[in-house]
Protein backbone atom coordinates (compact mmCIF):
# COMPACT_ATOMS: atom_id res chain seq x y z
CA UNK A 1 0.00 0.00 0.00
CA UNK A 2 1.59 3.51 -1.00
CA UNK A 3 1.40 6.09 1.53
CA UNK A 4 -0.86 8.13 -0.10
CA UNK A 5 -3.06 5.63 -0.12
CA UNK A 6 -2.62 5.05 3.22
CA UNK A 7 -3.40 8.88 4.13
CA UNK A 8 -6.47 8.20 2.13
CA UNK A 9 -7.84 5.29 4.34
CA UNK A 10 -6.70 7.32 7.23
CA UNK A 11 -9.25 10.08 6.31
CA UNK A 12 -12.30 7.75 5.38
CA UNK A 13 -11.81 6.15 8.87
CA UNK A 14 -11.46 9.33 11.19
CA UNK A 15 -15.49 10.12 10.95
CA UNK A 16 -15.99 6.40 11.64
CA UNK A 17 -17.89 6.48 14.79
CA UNK A 18 -17.50 3.02 16.70
CA UNK A 19 -20.08 4.29 19.34
CA UNK A 20 -20.20 4.61 22.99
CA UNK A 21 -16.60 3.14 24.61
CA UNK A 22 -18.39 3.51 28.28
CA UNK A 23 -20.38 0.53 29.56
CA UNK A 24 -22.07 -0.13 33.20
CA UNK A 25 -20.34 -2.52 35.39
CA UNK A 26 -22.55 -5.57 36.26
CA UNK A 27 -20.88 -5.29 40.02
CA UNK A 28 -22.03 -1.89 41.23
CA UNK A 29 -24.02 -0.33 38.74
CA UNK A 30 -21.35 2.72 37.62
CA UNK A 31 -20.28 3.49 34.14
CA UNK A 32 -16.65 2.55 33.18
CA UNK A 33 -14.60 3.95 30.10
CA UNK A 34 -12.91 1.13 27.70
CA UNK A 35 -10.54 3.85 26.69
CA UNK A 36 -8.81 3.13 29.89
CA UNK A 37 -8.53 0.00 29.20
CA UNK A 38 -6.66 0.54 25.51
CA UNK A 39 -2.38 0.51 26.40
CA UNK A 40 -0.32 2.35 24.74
CA UNK A 41 0.63 6.10 24.25
CA UNK A 42 -1.81 7.34 21.32
CA UNK A 43 1.89 8.51 19.66
CA UNK A 44 3.36 4.57 19.84
CA UNK A 45 0.76 3.57 17.14
CA UNK A 46 1.95 2.24 14.33
CA UNK A 47 0.69 5.33 12.19
CA UNK A 48 2.98 7.19 14.18
CA UNK A 49 6.08 4.80 14.66
CA UNK A 50 6.12 4.37 10.72
CA UNK A 51 5.87 8.15 10.11
CA UNK A 52 8.52 8.88 12.82
CA UNK A 53 10.74 6.08 11.17
CA UNK A 54 10.19 7.90 7.93
CA UNK A 55 11.39 11.09 8.74
CA UNK A 56 14.09 9.73 10.58
CA UNK A 57 14.87 8.33 7.42
CA UNK A 58 14.43 11.64 5.79
CA UNK A 59 16.44 13.65 8.46
CA UNK A 60 19.23 11.39 7.71
CA UNK A 61 19.54 11.60 4.17
CA UNK A 62 19.14 15.68 4.93
CA UNK A 63 22.06 15.46 7.35
CA UNK A 64 24.51 13.44 4.77
CA UNK A 65 24.01 16.01 2.15
CA UNK A 66 25.70 18.56 4.32
CA UNK A 67 29.37 19.34 4.10
CA UNK A 68 31.57 17.30 6.55
CA UNK A 69 32.24 20.49 8.70
CA UNK A 70 28.54 21.07 9.20
CA UNK A 71 27.73 17.54 9.99
CA UNK A 72 30.44 17.21 12.64
CA UNK A 73 29.21 20.33 14.34
CA UNK A 74 25.82 19.21 14.53
CA UNK A 75 27.49 15.85 16.00
CA UNK A 76 29.65 17.06 18.62
CA UNK A 77 26.69 19.79 19.76
CA UNK A 78 23.86 16.86 20.14
CA UNK A 79 25.45 13.80 19.99
CA UNK A 80 28.35 14.42 22.30
CA UNK A 81 26.37 17.38 23.66
CA UNK A 82 29.58 19.65 23.76
CA UNK A 83 29.32 23.40 23.85
CA UNK A 84 30.01 25.70 21.09
CA UNK A 85 32.85 26.82 23.19
CA UNK A 86 34.41 22.87 23.55
CA UNK A 87 32.93 22.17 19.61
CA UNK A 88 35.26 25.25 18.60
CA UNK A 89 38.48 23.33 20.72
CA UNK A 90 37.78 20.09 19.09
CA UNK A 91 37.51 21.72 15.71
CA UNK A 92 40.13 24.13 16.06
CA UNK A 93 37.70 27.38 15.44
CA UNK A 94 36.56 29.75 17.52
CA UNK A 95 32.86 29.69 19.06
CA UNK A 96 31.28 32.23 17.18
CA UNK A 97 32.20 30.21 13.82
CA UNK A 98 30.63 27.40 15.05
CA UNK A 99 27.53 29.41 15.81
CA UNK A 100 27.64 30.42 12.03
CA UNK A 101 28.66 27.07 10.64
CA UNK A 102 25.93 25.51 13.30
CA UNK A 103 23.28 28.54 12.15
CA UNK A 104 23.89 27.29 8.74
CA UNK A 105 23.46 23.40 8.98
CA UNK A 106 20.71 24.31 10.93
CA UNK A 107 18.99 26.43 7.75
CA UNK A 108 20.04 24.19 5.04
CA UNK A 109 18.38 21.36 6.80
CA UNK A 110 15.28 22.88 7.26
CA UNK A 111 15.06 23.89 3.78
CA UNK A 112 15.97 20.41 2.03
CA UNK A 113 13.18 19.07 4.55
CA UNK A 114 10.46 20.73 3.61
CA UNK A 115 11.64 19.68 -0.28
CA UNK A 116 11.58 15.95 1.07
CA UNK A 117 8.65 16.10 2.91
CA UNK A 118 6.50 18.22 -0.10
CA UNK A 119 7.04 15.14 -2.02
CA UNK A 120 5.87 12.95 0.27
CA UNK A 121 2.59 14.20 1.55
CA UNK A 122 3.05 14.17 5.30
CA UNK A 123 0.64 16.40 6.87
CA UNK A 124 2.59 19.54 8.04
CA UNK A 125 1.28 19.18 11.93
CA UNK A 126 2.40 15.70 12.28
CA UNK A 127 6.27 15.92 10.48
CA UNK A 128 7.01 18.79 12.49
CA UNK A 129 6.19 16.94 15.58
CA UNK A 130 7.96 13.81 14.44
CA UNK A 131 10.49 16.05 13.18
CA UNK A 132 11.03 18.04 16.83
CA UNK A 133 10.76 14.42 18.05
CA UNK A 134 13.19 12.19 16.27
CA UNK A 135 16.17 15.18 15.99
CA UNK A 136 18.43 14.16 18.98
CA UNK A 137 17.95 10.33 18.40
CA UNK A 138 19.15 10.92 14.70
CA UNK A 139 22.94 12.03 15.84
CA UNK A 140 23.47 8.31 16.64
CA UNK A 141 23.84 7.08 13.32
CA UNK A 142 26.94 9.75 13.16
Amino acid sequence: MSLEDFHHMLTELDGLDLGSMRFESNEDGHEEDLCEYIPGNPEESPYFLTLRTELKSLLTRAITELSEKEQQVLSLYYYEELTMKEVGAVLGVGESRVSQIHSLALVRLRARLQQLLATKAVPAHLAAQAVAETMETTWKRF
